[in-house]
């Protein structure tokens, strides 16, 4: 079950403003692209332990200002690694290793307030393959001053779904 929309169009501007370099914010808030894959989320930690209930979608929002971010989903949080997508290297005809400069994690109930969003410079990557070949897995590793994050999803093959919106000032 995909997120509502009104809460996606809001999490893409606080975390694209937030997860922008600083050189380029004055762009942040114009074409924001979402790629939803299907699958099976196999782990979600945060620093403080496991997070129980993560959904079979992992979306991937790239912003106009070059941030790509990989969100894994539960009921109530989202998780966000992100970075300069820019930085990313091919290790293969299938793999490609993505440098991640940032985790989020934002509160998906209720009314979300910007107290409800904890974002921390880190230093990691997210490791992925094709998302349209069965049992492909995208995997994302960062370390902050509060601890260890990781994310994995398993892809069940299915063709991505891809949506772009403009997100206004």
């Amino acid at each position: 079950m995909m997120l509502p929309i009104a809460i996606a169009f809001l999490l893409a501007a606080i975390l694209g403003a937030d997860a922008a370099p600083k050189a380029k914010q004055a762009d942040v808030r114009k074409t924001a692209q979402i790629v939803t894959v299907t699958g099976e989320c196999t782990k979600l930690v945060r620093a403080e332990g496991a997070i129980e209930g993560c959904k079979p979608i992992l979306m991937n929002m790239n912003y106009s200002t070059g941030v790509s971010a990989y969100w894994f989903v539960t009921e109530q949080t989202i998780m966000s690694f992100s970075g300069d997508g820019a930085r990313r290297v091919e290790q293969g005809p299938d793999i490609v290793v993505q440098a991640i400069d940032r985790v989020v994690s934002a509160a998906t109930t209720g009314a979300v307030k910007e107290e409800d969003t904890k974002e921390e410079a880190a230093i990691g990557f997210c490791r992925f393959g094709d998302p349209t070949i069965k049992g492909s897995t995208l995997e994302c590793v960062a370390h902050t001053q509060a601890g260890r994050y990781e994310g994995s999803f398993v892809a069940d093959g299915s063709p991505p779904k891809l949506e772009a919106f403009q997100v206004n000032p």
